[in-house]
């Protein structure tokens, strides 16, 4: 799995072991994405086997355009009947490194 840098693997560890899953693929790929936002404090925004996405949202409100677009993207891989998001929403956003954790977030998520 490729990583933008050494803090976006380790945020990535933590939030695994903090929603205690390995391989559902639903998680996995929205706690890649919500990792490289690079925000320590999506921490507190997910528990075993929950992400408060709703919350997130709130909180993000300060946030630039590309970590929003990633917030958004990673609800949808988690969930894309409650959360959706429109292609150019994520994308329009993001420099080089972040699609391209955009692009190995949906490999995790649909590559089976």
């Amino acid at each position: 799995m490729w990583f933008k840098n050494q803090y976006h693997e380790d945020l990535y560890n933590c939030l695994l072991a903090k929603a205690q899953v390995t391989r559902d693929c639903e998680y996995c790929s929205a706690l890649y994405v919500l990792a490289a936002t690079g925000k320590t404090n999506v921490v507190s925004f997910v528990q075993r086997r929950e992400i408060d996405f709703d919350g997130l949202k709130k909180a993000m409100k300060a946030w630039s355009h590309s970590e929003k677009g990633l917030v958004k993207l990673a609800a949808t891989l988690f969930n894309s009947t409650v959360h959706s998001a429109k292609v150019d929403d994520v994308f329009q956003w993001l420099d080089e490194k972040n699609v391209r954790v955009a692009i190995n977030a949906l490999q995790i998520r649909y590559a089976r």
